[in-house]
């Protein structure tokens, strides 16, 4: 059966507890400068690039060209997401001088400027350079 209970009682077992923090995303620039943003999206499409020159052949516009329109989606789609209810939307991407300055929050905690910076463009950089190294592998092939 249910029983009816005073809220003294449940506070005082510590049942009632505060309502958890609001889900919904607050912060909508993710809090990197746009140039990261930038770099990255010129980093996958250089990597796709160097590829599409590699490995030139009239079968391979479709798939190269389907592969730029993804990035373009996945650059674009956030940056319209930025945009939306600005008036509810009272954060805005740091400049570099307060990334420097302030840095980032990550889930291991807070990374200074050039730590975040590395950490951002490493990936899309190692997958750039992986895609000179297999160019180049083809081309002496």
């Amino acid at each position: 059966m249910s029983a009816r209970h005073q809220s003294a009682v449940l506070v005082a077992r510590d049942e009632i507890v505060a309502p958890p923090l609001q889900r919904c995303c607050e912060d909508r620039t993710f809090e990197l400068p746009p140039a990261l943003h930038i770099a990255t999206a010129l980093l996958f499409a250089g990597f796709v690039s160097v590829l599409s020159l590699a490995f030139r052949a009239p079968a391979m516009v479709v798939p190269f060209g389907i592969f730029i329109v993804f990035i373009l989606g996945f650059f674009t789609l956030p940056a319209m997401w930025v945009r939306m209810k600005p008036e509810e939307n009272h954060s805005r991407a740091l400049r570099w001088s307060e990334l420097g300055a302030k840095g980032i929050r990550t889930a291991d905690g807070r990374t200074n400027g050039r730590e975040a910076t590395i950490l951002v463009l490493l990936l899309p950089a190692v997958i750039f350079c992986w895609a000179i190294v297999v160019a180049v592998i083809s081309a002496l092939n």
